[in-house]
């Protein structure tokens, strides 16, 4: 079963181009994920007030899915729940809300803006195969990769605002894919499709790092030249050559622990 996935690295606070649009719907992805906090005006002060506007946004976002006939993980919305404020992603497939996911871990300064931890991991089965979503600084979490291998998950999407690092050398941002994604992919033993965000989110700058990775190497990755450029990365994936590569690592194990 082969799949197609879209990371569209995309400017924050801004919906997609006609021609990006264009250039995705010619792809026939049957996954596309968008980044973190995607729509997120610049001007945007705080949380509370991008809470207001996440209604229109998802309804955006739910529309974008029906016109591309896909399914879209919604990069994230900032989702008022009574007082409370998470920093929510939202599944659609073809049109059909399909769930959301709560960012479980926080960073400081979301914490200190007044976004909340969610409090369940995320699952969801389409046409036969099974993804889940985590956020940003989940990824740190080698925990939860560890729990969706052992729930036998096939793609792990990851909505991401990475921190513009301009002292960083391209060893060191290879080093930390390897030690974050790489590292994931192979706990989890399944794919995963990193989308970034370029621009600007409260005033900060954002790089854009995407990637797609399978637990056998790093299968596609935004080159250093274009970290602080929108742009879209696709790759198709086996899924039936995945889960023979788990079956085969699973038996391994066993093997070994006898």
């Amino acid at each position: 079963m082969l799949v197609k996935v879209a990371a569209v690295q995309s400017q924050l606070g801004r919906k997609l181009s006609f021609e990006e649009k264009i250039h995705i719907f010619k792809q026939k992805p049957d996954f596309v994920c968008l980044p973190e906090y995607c729509l997120i005006d610049a001007d945007v002060p705080d949380f509370a007030r991008a809470a207001l506007k996440s209604k229109d946004n998802l309804q955006d976002l739910q529309n974008l899915s029906a016109d591309f006939s896909t399914c879209l993980i919604a990069g994230s919305v900032v989702e008022a729940d009574g007082e409370s404020l998470y920093n929510t992603s939202y599944l659609f497939d073809r049109g059909r809300e399909m769930g959301r996911y709560r960012k479980l871990s926080p960073v400081s300064g979301e914490l200190e803006r007044g976004i909340l931890p969610g409090d369940q991991i995320f699952t969801a089965d389409i046409d036969g195969i099974k993804i889940a979503i985590l956020i940003c600084a989940d990824a740190l979490n080698i925990a939860l990769f560890e729990i969706l291998g052992k729930w036998e998950t096939d793609i792990i999407f990851i909505p991401t605002t990475s921190p513009f690092r301009p002292e960083e050398s391209k060893s060191e941002k290879h080093k930390r894919d390897n030690d974050i994604f790489l590292r994931g992919a192979q706990a989890s033993m399944a794919y995963i499709v990193k989308t970034c965000g370029v621009g600007n989110l409260f005033g900060k700058p954002r790089q854009g790092r995407s990637l797609i990775v399978s637990p056998w190497k790093i299968l596609k990755r935004v080159d250093i030249y274009s970290e602080m450029s929108p742009c879209i990365l696709t790759e198709v994936l086996d899924i039936e050559e995945l889960r023979e590569f788990r079956k085969k690592r699973g038996a391994r194990r066993q093997v070994v622990n006898r």
